[in-house]
């Protein structure tokens, strides 16, 4: 029976720790593309928000610029 903390390499079927991020013998990643995608998400969502907040600021200069006291 197999440790609860070992698992198979995904591609050579050598027993790797679960935590391991790639495995030792054939050098295969073992994580998921899950995070990956999030990264991705959450740097689409970042970028977008940028160019919103980016181009609300320029409409909205002239009323800004209004409202200061002189």
């Amino acid at each position: 029976m197999s440790s609860p903390l070992l698992k198979s390499c995904k591609a050579c079927g050598t027993e790797i720790s679960k935590y391991s991020p790639f495995c030792r013998n054939c050098g295969h990643p073992q994580g998921s593309n899950l995070i990956i995608w999030f990264l991705a998400l959450f740097l689409i969502v970042l970028i977008a928000a940028y160019i919103a907040f980016t181009l609300y600021c320029s409409c909205h200069t002239e009323q800004l610029g209004a409202m200061l006291p002189r």
